[in-house]
Protein backbone atom coordinates (compact mmCIF):
# COMPACT_ATOMS: atom_id res chain seq x y z
CA UNK A 1 0.00 0.00 0.00
CA UNK A 2 2.79 2.56 0.73
CA UNK A 3 4.13 2.03 -2.80
CA UNK A 4 0.69 2.64 -4.29
CA UNK A 5 0.31 5.80 -2.20
CA UNK A 6 3.70 6.99 -3.42
CA UNK A 7 2.64 6.41 -7.01
CA UNK A 8 -0.66 8.18 -6.43
CA UNK A 9 1.25 11.21 -5.13
CA UNK A 10 3.40 11.22 -8.25
CA UNK A 11 0.31 11.02 -10.43
CA UNK A 12 -1.25 13.85 -8.43
CA UNK A 13 1.80 16.00 -9.14
CA UNK A 14 1.58 15.21 -12.84
CA UNK A 15 -2.15 15.87 -12.98
CA UNK A 16 -2.05 19.16 -11.04
CA UNK A 17 0.74 20.72 -13.05
CA UNK A 18 -0.25 19.33 -16.46
CA UNK A 19 -4.00 18.86 -16.61
CA UNK A 20 -4.97 22.06 -14.86
CA UNK A 21 -6.25 21.04 -11.43
CA UNK A 22 -5.11 24.29 -9.88
CA UNK A 23 -5.17 24.37 -6.06
CA UNK A 24 -4.59 28.10 -5.85
CA UNK A 25 -5.15 31.36 -7.66
CA UNK A 26 -2.66 32.43 -10.30
CA UNK A 27 -1.67 35.91 -11.44
CA UNK A 28 -2.27 37.20 -14.94
CA UNK A 29 0.11 38.06 -17.77
CA UNK A 30 -0.54 40.50 -20.57
CA UNK A 31 -3.66 39.38 -22.45
CA UNK A 32 -4.08 39.79 -26.18
CA UNK A 33 -7.32 41.04 -27.67
CA UNK A 34 -10.15 38.62 -26.97
CA UNK A 35 -13.63 39.04 -28.34
CA UNK A 36 -16.26 38.18 -25.72
CA UNK A 37 -19.70 37.48 -27.10
CA UNK A 38 -22.67 37.57 -24.75
CA UNK A 39 -25.52 35.64 -26.27
CA UNK A 40 -29.22 35.66 -25.48
CA UNK A 41 -30.61 32.25 -26.32
CA UNK A 42 -34.27 31.25 -26.17
CA UNK A 43 -34.95 27.55 -26.04
CA UNK A 44 -37.26 25.89 -28.51
CA UNK A 45 -40.14 23.94 -26.98
CA UNK A 46 -41.50 20.64 -28.22
CA UNK A 47 -44.41 18.84 -26.57
CA UNK A 48 -44.28 15.06 -26.66
CA UNK A 49 -47.13 13.29 -24.85
CA UNK A 50 -46.94 9.51 -24.59
CA UNK A 51 -47.42 7.77 -27.93
CA UNK A 52 -50.75 6.10 -28.47
CA UNK A 53 -50.87 2.32 -28.87
CA UNK A 54 -48.61 0.16 -26.69
CA UNK A 55 -49.22 1.99 -23.40
CA UNK A 56 -46.45 0.58 -21.18
CA UNK A 57 -43.79 0.62 -23.89
CA UNK A 58 -44.95 4.01 -25.16
CA UNK A 59 -44.52 5.58 -21.73
CA UNK A 60 -40.98 4.23 -21.45
CA UNK A 61 -39.94 5.26 -24.95
CA UNK A 62 -41.44 8.75 -24.89
CA UNK A 63 -39.77 9.38 -21.55
CA UNK A 64 -36.46 8.34 -23.12
CA UNK A 65 -37.09 10.61 -26.12
CA UNK A 66 -37.87 13.63 -23.94
CA UNK A 67 -34.76 13.05 -21.84
CA UNK A 68 -32.55 12.72 -24.92
CA UNK A 69 -33.93 15.90 -26.48
CA UNK A 70 -33.49 17.85 -23.24
CA UNK A 71 -29.86 16.75 -23.10
CA UNK A 72 -29.31 18.70 -26.32
CA UNK A 73 -29.89 21.76 -24.08
CA UNK A 74 -31.27 24.25 -26.62
CA UNK A 75 -34.64 22.42 -26.84
CA UNK A 76 -37.09 21.98 -23.98
CA UNK A 77 -39.18 18.83 -24.26
CA UNK A 78 -42.44 18.68 -22.28
CA UNK A 79 -44.90 15.85 -21.69
CA UNK A 80 -48.09 17.90 -21.80
CA UNK A 81 -49.85 18.33 -25.17
CA UNK A 82 -50.74 21.84 -26.44
CA UNK A 83 -53.69 23.53 -24.76
CA UNK A 84 -56.82 23.43 -26.96
CA UNK A 85 -57.44 26.73 -28.71
CA UNK A 86 -54.20 28.30 -27.41
CA UNK A 87 -51.54 29.25 -29.95
CA UNK A 88 -47.95 29.02 -28.76
CA UNK A 89 -44.64 29.25 -30.57
CA UNK A 90 -43.72 25.64 -30.01
CA UNK A 91 -43.87 22.22 -31.64
CA UNK A 92 -45.97 19.14 -31.01
CA UNK A 93 -45.08 15.51 -31.73
CA UNK A 94 -47.96 13.08 -31.88
CA UNK A 95 -47.14 9.42 -32.31
CA UNK A 96 -48.67 5.96 -32.59
CA UNK A 97 -46.66 2.84 -31.62
CA UNK A 98 -47.53 -0.77 -32.45
CA UNK A 99 -45.78 -4.05 -31.67
CA UNK A 100 -46.24 -6.91 -34.12
CA UNK A 101 -44.45 -10.13 -33.15
CA UNK A 102 -41.45 -8.31 -31.68
CA UNK A 103 -41.25 -5.71 -34.41
CA UNK A 104 -42.03 -2.09 -33.56
CA UNK A 105 -43.72 0.36 -35.90
CA UNK A 106 -43.86 4.06 -35.10
CA UNK A 107 -45.75 6.80 -36.92
CA UNK A 108 -44.96 10.26 -35.57
CA UNK A 109 -46.33 13.59 -36.83
CA UNK A 110 -44.42 16.81 -36.10
CA UNK A 111 -46.65 19.89 -35.93
CA UNK A 112 -45.99 23.60 -35.75
CA UNK A 113 -48.39 24.55 -32.93
CA UNK A 114 -48.54 28.26 -33.75
CA UNK A 115 -49.31 27.73 -37.42
CA UNK A 116 -51.31 24.55 -36.75
CA UNK A 117 -49.33 23.04 -39.60
CA UNK A 118 -48.05 19.50 -40.15
CA UNK A 119 -44.31 19.78 -40.81
CA UNK A 120 -43.26 16.17 -41.22
CA UNK A 121 -44.35 12.57 -40.74
CA UNK A 122 -41.85 9.96 -39.57
CA UNK A 123 -42.40 6.27 -40.30
CA UNK A 124 -39.93 4.11 -38.38
CA UNK A 125 -39.59 0.43 -37.59
CA UNK A 126 -37.24 -1.61 -35.43
CA UNK A 127 -36.82 -4.51 -33.03
CA UNK A 128 -38.52 -4.50 -29.65
CA UNK A 129 -35.29 -6.01 -28.21
CA UNK A 130 -33.48 -2.76 -29.04
CA UNK A 131 -36.35 -0.33 -28.87
CA UNK A 132 -34.04 2.52 -27.88
CA UNK A 133 -32.56 2.50 -31.40
CA UNK A 134 -35.95 3.59 -32.74
CA UNK A 135 -35.94 6.52 -30.32
CA UNK A 136 -32.31 7.45 -31.08
CA UNK A 137 -33.17 7.64 -34.78
CA UNK A 138 -36.27 9.76 -34.16
CA UNK A 139 -34.39 12.06 -31.77
CA UNK A 140 -31.67 12.82 -34.30
CA UNK A 141 -34.23 13.45 -37.05
CA UNK A 142 -36.11 15.90 -34.80
CA UNK A 143 -32.93 17.77 -33.81
CA UNK A 144 -31.93 18.17 -37.45
CA UNK A 145 -35.46 19.25 -38.46
CA UNK A 146 -35.74 21.91 -35.76
CA UNK A 147 -32.18 23.29 -35.81
CA UNK A 148 -28.89 23.51 -37.68
CA UNK A 149 -27.30 20.93 -35.39
CA UNK A 150 -26.72 17.22 -35.66
CA UNK A 151 -28.30 14.93 -33.06
CA UNK A 152 -26.17 13.18 -30.44
CA UNK A 153 -28.33 10.14 -29.72
CA UNK A 154 -25.89 7.78 -31.45
CA UNK A 155 -22.93 8.64 -29.24
CA UNK A 156 -21.49 7.19 -26.06
CA UNK A 157 -19.64 8.22 -22.92
CA UNK A 158 -16.76 6.55 -21.09
CA UNK A 159 -15.72 7.33 -17.52
CA UNK A 160 -13.99 6.07 -14.38
CA UNK A 161 -15.82 5.44 -11.12
CA UNK A 162 -13.57 5.50 -8.04
CA UNK A 163 -14.64 3.02 -5.32
CA UNK A 164 -13.20 1.43 -2.18
CA UNK A 165 -12.45 -1.66 -4.29
CA UNK A 166 -10.48 0.36 -6.82
CA UNK A 167 -11.26 2.08 -10.10
CA UNK A 168 -14.00 0.82 -12.43
CA UNK A 169 -14.17 1.64 -16.14
CA UNK A 170 -17.60 2.05 -17.79
CA UNK A 171 -19.16 3.07 -21.07
CA UNK A 172 -22.79 3.95 -21.73
CA UNK A 173 -24.98 5.46 -24.42
CA UNK A 174 -25.46 9.23 -24.37
CA UNK A 175 -29.04 8.44 -23.31
CA UNK A 176 -27.55 6.79 -20.15
CA UNK A 177 -28.91 3.47 -21.39
CA UNK A 178 -26.79 0.31 -21.82
CA UNK A 179 -24.31 0.96 -19.03
CA UNK A 180 -21.45 -1.53 -19.45
CA UNK A 181 -18.66 -2.42 -17.02
CA UNK A 182 -15.32 -2.91 -18.81
CA UNK A 183 -12.48 -3.21 -16.31
CA UNK A 184 -11.35 -2.85 -12.71
CA UNK A 185 -7.90 -2.10 -11.27
CA UNK A 186 -6.36 -0.23 -8.33
CA UNK A 187 -5.94 2.74 -10.67
CA UNK A 188 -7.41 3.41 -14.15
CA UNK A 189 -6.76 6.71 -15.91
CA UNK A 190 -7.59 8.71 -19.04
CA UNK A 191 -9.92 6.51 -21.16
CA UNK A 192 -9.98 7.79 -24.76
CA UNK A 193 -12.21 6.63 -27.61
CA UNK A 194 -10.61 6.08 -30.98
CA UNK A 195 -12.00 8.37 -33.74
CA UNK A 196 -14.30 5.60 -35.02
CA UNK A 197 -15.55 4.83 -31.52
CA UNK A 198 -14.65 1.16 -31.94
CA UNK A 199 -11.68 1.12 -29.54
CA UNK A 200 -10.88 2.51 -26.13
CA UNK A 201 -7.35 3.26 -24.87
CA UNK A 202 -6.63 3.80 -21.17
CA UNK A 203 -3.90 3.44 -18.52
CA UNK A 204 -3.96 0.93 -15.68
CA UNK A 205 -1.87 0.45 -12.55
CA UNK A 206 -1.83 -2.98 -10.94
CA UNK A 207 0.76 -5.33 -9.45
CA UNK A 208 3.13 -2.34 -9.12
CA UNK A 209 3.25 -1.87 -12.90
CA UNK A 210 1.77 0.64 -15.32
CA UNK A 211 0.36 -0.39 -18.68
CA UNK A 212 -1.49 1.03 -21.64
CA UNK A 213 -4.45 -1.09 -22.67
CA UNK A 214 -6.36 -0.84 -25.95
CA UNK A 215 -9.75 -2.55 -25.91
CA UNK A 216 -11.73 -3.37 -29.05
CA UNK A 217 -15.28 -2.65 -27.91
CA UNK A 218 -16.81 -4.98 -30.51
CA UNK A 219 -14.56 -8.05 -30.45
CA UNK A 220 -13.37 -7.76 -26.84
CA UNK A 221 -9.75 -8.12 -28.00
CA UNK A 222 -7.30 -6.32 -25.70
CA UNK A 223 -3.73 -5.21 -26.40
CA UNK A 224 -1.40 -4.36 -23.53
CA UNK A 225 1.79 -2.28 -23.57
CA UNK A 226 3.94 -2.09 -20.44
CA UNK A 227 5.09 1.40 -19.45
CA UNK A 228 8.18 2.45 -17.52
CA UNK A 229 7.67 5.48 -15.29
CA UNK A 230 4.64 7.75 -15.32
CA UNK A 231 2.37 8.39 -18.27
CA UNK A 232 -0.64 10.50 -19.17
CA UNK A 233 -3.60 10.41 -21.53
CA UNK A 234 -3.15 8.38 -24.75
CA UNK A 235 -3.99 10.53 -27.78
CA UNK A 236 -5.22 8.80 -30.96
CA UNK A 237 -4.10 9.52 -34.51
CA UNK A 238 -6.98 9.77 -37.01
CA UNK A 239 -6.03 6.48 -38.71
CA UNK A 240 -6.02 4.66 -35.32
CA UNK A 241 -2.63 3.01 -36.01
CA UNK A 242 -0.66 5.28 -33.66
CA UNK A 243 -0.95 7.04 -30.32
CA UNK A 244 0.90 9.94 -28.73
CA UNK A 245 1.91 9.24 -25.13
CA UNK A 246 3.28 11.49 -22.41
CA UNK A 247 6.09 9.54 -20.69
CA UNK A 248 8.53 10.36 -17.90
CA UNK A 249 12.07 9.08 -18.37
CA UNK A 250 15.09 10.10 -16.30
CA UNK A 251 13.24 13.00 -14.65
CA UNK A 252 12.15 14.39 -18.02
CA UNK A 253 8.54 14.37 -19.25
CA UNK A 254 8.28 14.25 -23.05
CA UNK A 255 5.98 13.23 -25.87
CA UNK A 256 6.40 9.96 -27.73
CA UNK A 257 4.78 8.40 -30.77
CA UNK A 258 3.67 4.79 -30.26
CA UNK A 259 3.16 2.56 -33.29
CA UNK A 260 0.44 0.16 -32.15
CA UNK A 261 1.40 -2.51 -34.68
CA UNK A 262 5.14 -2.65 -33.94
CA UNK A 263 5.20 -1.24 -30.37
CA UNK A 264 7.98 1.14 -31.46
CA UNK A 265 8.34 4.44 -29.58
CA UNK A 266 9.59 7.59 -31.31
CA UNK A 267 10.60 10.71 -29.34
CA UNK A 268 8.70 13.81 -30.48
CA UNK A 269 9.99 16.44 -28.03
CA UNK A 270 13.28 16.68 -26.15
CA UNK A 271 13.37 20.19 -24.66
CA UNK A 272 13.52 20.63 -20.91
CA UNK A 273 10.25 21.08 -19.06
CA UNK A 274 7.05 19.14 -18.48
CA UNK A 275 4.85 18.39 -21.46
CA UNK A 276 1.50 16.69 -21.92
CA UNK A 277 -0.23 15.68 -25.15
CA UNK A 278 -3.69 17.14 -25.56
CA UNK A 279 -5.15 16.48 -29.02
CA UNK A 280 -4.30 15.73 -32.66
CA UNK A 281 -5.96 17.57 -35.52
CA UNK A 282 -8.40 15.69 -37.73
CA UNK A 283 -5.93 15.69 -40.64
CA UNK A 284 -3.14 14.34 -38.42
CA UNK A 285 -0.89 17.33 -39.12
CA UNK A 286 -0.81 19.09 -35.75
CA UNK A 287 -0.41 18.02 -32.15
CA UNK A 288 -1.71 20.40 -29.47
CA UNK A 289 0.10 19.99 -26.19
CA UNK A 290 0.88 21.64 -22.86
CA UNK A 291 4.44 22.74 -22.08
CA UNK A 292 5.52 24.01 -18.67
CA UNK A 293 9.02 25.48 -18.83
CA UNK A 294 8.89 26.38 -15.15
CA UNK A 295 6.68 29.47 -15.30
CA UNK A 296 3.36 27.66 -15.67
CA UNK A 297 1.77 25.52 -18.38
CA UNK A 298 1.05 27.01 -21.81
CA UNK A 299 -0.50 25.71 -25.03
CA UNK A 300 1.65 24.89 -28.06
CA UNK A 301 1.12 23.40 -31.51
CA UNK A 302 3.64 20.95 -32.96
CA UNK A 303 3.65 20.47 -36.73
CA UNK A 304 4.10 16.70 -37.04
CA UNK A 305 5.53 17.09 -40.56
CA UNK A 306 8.12 19.82 -39.95
CA UNK A 307 8.37 19.64 -36.11
CA UNK A 308 7.97 23.42 -35.89
CA UNK A 309 6.44 24.67 -32.64
CA UNK A 310 4.04 27.57 -32.11
CA UNK A 311 2.83 29.02 -28.83
CA UNK A 312 -0.94 29.63 -28.75
CA UNK A 313 -1.86 30.76 -25.22
CA UNK A 314 -1.01 34.11 -23.59
CA UNK A 315 -3.99 34.52 -21.23
CA UNK A 316 -2.07 33.97 -18.01
CA UNK A 317 0.18 31.49 -16.28
CA UNK A 318 -2.12 28.47 -16.26
CA UNK A 319 -3.47 27.21 -19.58
CA UNK A 320 -4.19 23.53 -20.11
CA UNK A 321 -6.26 20.86 -21.85
CA UNK A 322 -6.05 21.80 -25.57
CA UNK A 323 -8.60 20.04 -27.77
CA UNK A 324 -9.13 20.24 -31.52
CA UNK A 325 -12.73 20.61 -32.65
CA UNK A 326 -13.93 17.53 -34.58
CA UNK A 327 -14.67 19.97 -37.41
CA UNK A 328 -10.97 20.98 -37.33
CA UNK A 329 -11.89 24.67 -37.44
CA UNK A 330 -10.67 25.73 -34.01
CA UNK A 331 -8.86 24.74 -30.82
CA UNK A 332 -10.22 25.08 -27.30
CA UNK A 333 -8.26 25.16 -24.06
CA UNK A 334 -8.81 26.00 -20.41
CA UNK A 335 -7.39 29.09 -18.72
CA UNK A 336 -7.63 29.15 -14.93
CA UNK A 337 -7.25 32.02 -12.48
CA UNK A 338 -8.92 33.24 -9.32
CA UNK A 339 -10.91 30.05 -8.75
CA UNK A 340 -12.69 30.23 -12.11
CA UNK A 341 -12.18 28.74 -15.55
CA UNK A 342 -12.24 30.54 -18.86
CA UNK A 343 -12.83 28.44 -21.94
CA UNK A 344 -10.79 29.91 -24.79
CA UNK A 345 -11.80 29.22 -28.41
CA UNK A 346 -9.01 29.76 -30.92
CA UNK A 347 -10.24 29.76 -34.57
CA UNK A 348 -7.55 28.93 -37.12
CA UNK A 349 -8.89 31.19 -39.88
CA UNK A 350 -8.90 34.62 -38.25
CA UNK A 351 -7.03 33.90 -34.96
CA UNK A 352 -9.57 36.07 -33.08
CA UNK A 353 -10.02 34.30 -29.77
CA UNK A 354 -13.37 34.05 -28.05
CA UNK A 355 -13.92 33.45 -24.37
CA UNK A 356 -16.55 31.71 -22.28
CA UNK A 357 -16.20 32.52 -18.58
CA UNK A 358 -17.52 29.89 -16.18
CA UNK A 359 -18.20 30.50 -12.50
CA UNK A 360 -16.16 27.61 -11.15
CA UNK A 361 -13.34 25.24 -12.04
CA UNK A 362 -13.80 22.80 -14.89
CA UNK A 363 -11.43 20.11 -16.16
CA UNK A 364 -11.12 17.16 -18.52
CA UNK A 365 -12.99 18.64 -21.52
CA UNK A 366 -14.16 16.31 -24.26
CA UNK A 367 -15.84 17.37 -27.51
CA UNK A 368 -19.04 15.79 -28.73
CA UNK A 369 -18.52 13.88 -32.01
CA UNK A 370 -20.43 16.69 -33.77
CA UNK A 371 -18.24 19.44 -32.30
CA UNK A 372 -20.99 21.68 -30.86
CA UNK A 373 -20.80 20.49 -27.24
CA UNK A 374 -18.32 19.82 -24.48
CA UNK A 375 -18.51 17.27 -21.69
CA UNK A 376 -16.44 18.36 -18.69
CA UNK A 377 -15.88 17.40 -15.09
CA UNK A 378 -16.73 20.36 -12.87
CA UNK A 379 -18.13 21.68 -9.64
CA UNK A 380 -20.65 24.32 -10.62
CA UNK A 381 -23.99 25.58 -9.32
CA UNK A 382 -25.77 22.22 -9.72
CA UNK A 383 -23.11 20.24 -7.86
CA UNK A 384 -20.13 18.05 -8.78
CA UNK A 385 -20.06 15.71 -11.76
CA UNK A 386 -20.06 15.77 -15.54
CA UNK A 387 -21.55 18.84 -17.21
CA UNK A 388 -22.74 19.31 -20.76
CA UNK A 389 -21.94 22.68 -22.35
CA UNK A 390 -23.58 23.84 -25.58
CA UNK A 391 -20.92 26.13 -27.01
CA UNK A 392 -23.17 28.37 -29.14
CA UNK A 393 -25.74 29.15 -26.46
CA UNK A 394 -23.36 28.66 -23.50
CA UNK A 395 -26.09 26.66 -21.76
CA UNK A 396 -24.72 24.11 -19.29
CA UNK A 397 -26.37 21.26 -17.43
CA UNK A 398 -25.31 18.63 -14.88
CA UNK A 399 -25.43 15.49 -17.01
CA UNK A 400 -24.14 12.95 -14.49
CA UNK A 401 -23.83 13.70 -10.79
CA UNK A 402 -21.09 12.31 -8.54
CA UNK A 403 -17.89 13.36 -6.79
CA UNK A 404 -16.28 9.95 -7.48
CA UNK A 405 -16.51 9.96 -11.28
CA UNK A 406 -13.58 11.10 -13.41
CA UNK A 407 -12.11 11.38 -16.92
CA UNK A 408 -15.19 11.63 -19.15
CA UNK A 409 -14.71 10.99 -22.86
CA UNK A 410 -17.23 11.23 -25.69
CA UNK A 411 -17.23 8.99 -28.76
CA UNK A 412 -19.27 7.74 -31.66
CA UNK A 413 -21.72 4.86 -31.31
CA UNK A 414 -21.39 3.04 -34.65
CA UNK A 415 -23.56 0.08 -35.57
Amino acid sequence: MPYLLHQLKLFTFLIIFILGWSPYSLSQEEIPKITIETQVFTKLTIRIPNFEGESLLSSKLTSLLRRLINNHLFILSLENPPLPGFKAKDYYLKGYLSNQNGKLFLKADLWDSFENKLLKTYLLEGSSKKAEILIYTLCNKLIEELSNYKGLAFSKISFIKRTKRGDELYIMDFSKENLKFLAQAPLILFPKFSPSGKKLAYLVYENKDYALEILNLYTGEKKRFNIEGLSSAPIWFPDETKLVLTLSKKEEVNLYLLDIGTSNLTLLTSERGIKQAGSISKDGKYLAYVWDKGNGPQIYLLNLHTYEKQRISYEGRYNTSPRFSPKNDYLIYLSQAGGATRLILYPFKNKNKKEISLKGLIEEPSFSPTGEYLLVRAKLREGTGFYLIHLDSQISHLYLSGSNIFFPDWGNLPF
